[in-house]
Order: structure tokens, then sequence, then C-alpha cells
């Protein structure tokens, strides 16, 4: 293992133009393979985060302060469907406290403020967001309820998102790493051809297809390496520049910095598609070759 690897390291150092574009259009894919996989995610990381926030707010009138007996019956008959998956009240004192901390760096609008002029409300959570215009529509008929919002739209919107992402990152990766196959098989080929006098004297001292093979496709699985760790360096040096306007933009989801344990996982599965890309590649390569 330890000469076939020396002697790929020799051959890309004696053809270092091959090897650049080799690895260059390595990291082009695998940087492409990257950001789709970090948008997807981080996609589904925003999903989860709305999934598992209260997805209905109904709101009582602001004159009216709900019994529990009241508020005991509404939750029963919202248990009753099956559909809800958690319940919770907020009285006129919660909402202030919530609206003191949303607005703590304001004074003027905390002290214009007092528990009387806010509503209170139940909050409502659905096993499924398809489930939220039921929930809606039972909290609308009850007479002393003024306003019902959820989040129907929004998770209806970020759904098709993600699923839109994972299709059109699919569809693209898989056609970036076919060309980059095609390349490293077209590159590793190349070099096979020049050195078919070396191979036919390998071959009539006894040397076996497998160790023929062996430093051609430790060629393309070094190209797949440092393909991948590049691109993902790129790729995390462009996340952590990107940063303070993300987490700006997410208003405050806690789906930022990602952990550093995910990103090596990330780091790994670039090296590991690289790998298999690059060394499926030398093997074809010479496969054909020795073929003819």
């Amino acid at each position: 293992m330890t000469k076939h690897l020396k002697t790929a390291l020799n051959r890309i150092r004696r053809s270092p133009y091959q090897a650049i574009a080799a690895i260059s259009i390595m990291t082009m894919t695998l940087f492409l393979a990257g950001a789709l996989f970090l948008l997807s995610a981080g996609s589904q990381a925003v999903l989860n985060y709305f999934e598992t926030r209260p997805q209905i707010n109904a709101f009582f009138k602001v004159d009216y302060v709900p019994p529990q007996s009241e508020i005991d019956r509404i939750h029963s008959e919202l248990d009753a469907t099956g559909l809800v998956k958690s319940f919770h009240f907020v009285s006129k004192d919660e909402a202030l406290t919530i609206y003191k901390d949303l607005n703590k760096s304001d004074p003027l609008l905390l002290d214009a403020v007092t528990a009387s002029m806010l509503p209170a409300s139940v909050e409502v959570s659905a096993y499924q967001p398809n489930d939220l215009s039921v929930l809606a529509d039972k909290l609308k008929t009850e007479p002393n309820i003024d306003d019902v919002r959820y989040a129907q739209d929004i998770l209806g919107a970020l759904t098709k998102w993600t699923n839109s992402v994972r299709v059109v990152g699919l569809t693209l990766v898989g056609t970036n790493i076919l060309i980059t196959f095609l390349i490293i098989l077209l590159i590793i080929g190349v070099k096979v051809a020049g050195r078919r006098e070396e191979i036919v004297v390998l071959q009539l001292v006894g040397a076996t297809r497998s160790y023929i093979s062996a430093p051609f496709i430790y060629e393309g699985v070094l190209y797949g390496l440092l393909g991948g760790f590049i691109a993902w360096g790129i790729m995390y040096l462009i996340l952590l520049y990107s940063m303070p306007f993300l987490v700006t933009f997410l208003a405050g989801i806690p789906i930022l910095p990602p952990p550093i344990l995910f990103m090596l996982e990330v780091l790994g599965g670039e090296m590991l598609l690289g790998a298999l890309v690059g060394g499926m590649g030398g093997l074809m390569a010479t496969k054909r070759y020795l073929k003819t």
C-alpha cells in the first residue's frame, strides 16, 4: 500500500497541470455538493424550529379574562380531535412579561403598556402542519376569542422550499459528479496510455491487474481527498464570513453557528465522496486499458 501511494504521489508531482485540473474540477463539484447539503440541512433545521413553536395563537377579547373552566373546556375539545401536540394558556400578566422581554431595549414602549391592555391567549401546536386549519376553525367558533393566527402558510412554504432544494440539489450534484467522474477517467486514462510500455513490462514479469491498477486508483483517491478538503475549507470560510448577516436574517432562530462536530462530519462526507469518485475513475481507466 505504501509503495503504491508513493508511486501515485510521484506521478502527481511529475504531471502538475493534470493534477491541478483534476483537483480543481473535484473541488468545484464537492463545493457545490457541500453548499447544497448545508442549505438543505439549514432549511430542515428552520422547519423543525417552527414545527416545535406554538403554531396557533388564539387571542381573547382584550377586556375579557377567561375563567379556568372555559380554558379547560377549550383544551378538552381540542384534545378530543387527537391533533393537538401541546396547549398553553397565556394570561394577561404573562403576556405583559413577554411584551417586556421583546421590547426591553425601548423604555418608552414599556411604560406605555399595562397588563390590562394586552389580551389573554392560548397557544396550540399540532402534530402535522396540515391539521392547523382544523384546530384554527374550532378556535374561531369560540365566542370570546377575537383573533386566531397560525403559521400554516410559513410551514407550507418552508416545506416546499426544503423539498425543492433537495430535488434541485440532487440533480445538480448528480450531474456534476458524473462530469467529474468522466474528467478523472479521461485524465487518468491519458496517464495509463502514456505508461503502456511500462505496463506491458509489468505484465510480462507476472504483475497482477490489481498491482498495476493500484497506483492509478490511489492517484484518483488523492485527487478526491484533496478536492474534498479544499472545497470544505472554502465553504467553511464563506460560512464564517457570512455569519453576521445570516444571524440577523434568521432573526433569533438558533441554528448558527453550526456545531464543530457537524462541520467535521461534513468534511468527512466531502472527502469520502471525493475519494469514491476519484477511486472509481482510476479503477475504470485502468480496467478499460487492461481489457484492450
